[in-house]
């Protein structure tokens, strides 16, 4: 077995300010875990418990502190004595204490990160001449949020918002061309997929991978995607292609889940969407987001890790140790940080892999 190297992860930490100030010595004292959520495709949220009764003064505590007020900013920091950052930073949304049989009272803090200033009310409106990326950065701009986006390049005549919060019209328009939109605290990220970067860590099993359970299916996996529409002003049809080949890439394996279907169970046909398009571009732009996508969900794996503040949703992790099908890189999809004074600091997570 290999050392661990990096961090002293023998001493875990974490770090949990406050509008801008560490939580009290006395609240710090009765906190049982801290957690935090993240997901390529939904807002990020935390929780922290702590016990709140007085057992001195027979009366309940924390509950009604000022220090635990909706709206006021959290900022956590998770990992080890020599590597500890910063893994969320957001704003209290709710309190939930619990009163059980048997059962010392406990309050936990809820909250999400700044992209649910954009989920408070349901519009409709209209854009012309725009890219996502521009509708990302006013969306941005109108919560308070710093914009930093990647050029999505298309330019589209029409775009309609109807009856949806700004969030789920931002995450409708990211998933049709495999972008995704993150909060970084108080800048909103809209950028492209990162399945062909380079990973950002490595995890070996019984080293830093604790458990992991990986799923590779067929089914699903197809040769080719259409994206079919129709221009109104040519009165004509509108075909958007994307087939094997057209990958991001292969994620360090050897053939990708629609080639290796091909390979095996002969030709497998394609997957036909009628989409509303407003130009070519849009269409083929479109249609590799699908077939993308698709094949990402060739390899679906969960597992637990050690704690590392590194281990992010949207990041690729190197998994070795696996056999030669197994071993490669891993899209992470979902992230659960948790320390707690149990099991001190683990990550949950969820992959994915589109080749083996």
């Amino acid at each position: 077995m290999n050392a661990r190297t990096g961090f002293d992860t023998l001493a875990p930490e974490f770090g949990l300010k406050i509008n801008g100030a560490p939580l009290p010595e006395a609240a710090t004292a009765d906190l049982i875990d801290v957690c935090v959520l993240e997901d390529v495709d939904a807002m990020s949220m935390f929780t922290f418990s702590l016990t709140c009764y007085d057992t001195v003064q027979m009366k309940v505590k924390w509950v009604d502190e000022a220090i635990f007020r909706e709206g006021n900013p959290v900022e956590i920091e998770m990992g080890y004595r020599d590597d500890r950052q910063v893994i969320f930073s957001g704003e209290i949304t709710g309190l939930e204490p619990a009163f059980l049989e048997n059962t010392p009272p406990t309050l936990t803090v809820r909250g999400y990160d700044r992209r649910h200033r954009l989920m408070r009310e349901r519009k409709t409106r209209s854009y012309t001449n725009v890219k996502d990326s521009d509708i990302a950065s006013q969306l941005a701009g109108g919560a308070g949020l710093k914009p930093q986006v990647e050029d999505s390049k298309v330019t589209l005549p029409y775009v309609f918002q109807h009856s949806q919060t700004d969030l789920e019209f931002l995450l409708a328009r990211a998933k049709r061309i495999h972008y995704e939109v993150v909060v970084d605290d108080r800048s909103l990220i809209y950028r492209p997929r990162k399945i062909d970067a380079s990973e950002t860590l490595t995890l070996r099993p019984e080293i830093e991978l604790l458990e992991f359970r990986p799923r590779m299916s067929t089914m699903g996996q197809v040769q080719e995607v259409l994206v079919k529409g129709w221009d109104p002003k040519s009165k004509k049809e509108i075909v958007g292609r994307s087939g094997a080949g057209d990958e991001a890439g292969l994620m360090a394996g050897k053939k990708s889940g629609p080639s290796s279907v091909e390979s095996i169970f002969g030709k497998s046909g394609g997957a036909s969407v009628c989409a509303p398009v407003q130009n070519q571009a849009d269409a083929d732009l479109m249609a590799k987001q699908r077939f993308g996508e698709m094949a990402l969900g060739y390899i679906r794996g969960d597992g637990v890790c050690i704690g590392d503040p590194r281990m992010r949703a949207g990041i690729v992790v190197k998994i070795e140790g696996l056999g030669d099908r197994f071993s490669g890189l891993y899209y992470v999809t979902s992230t659960e940080q948790r320390f707690s004074l149990q099991k001190g600091y683990r990550v949950r997570f969820a992959a994915r892999r589109n080749a083996t």
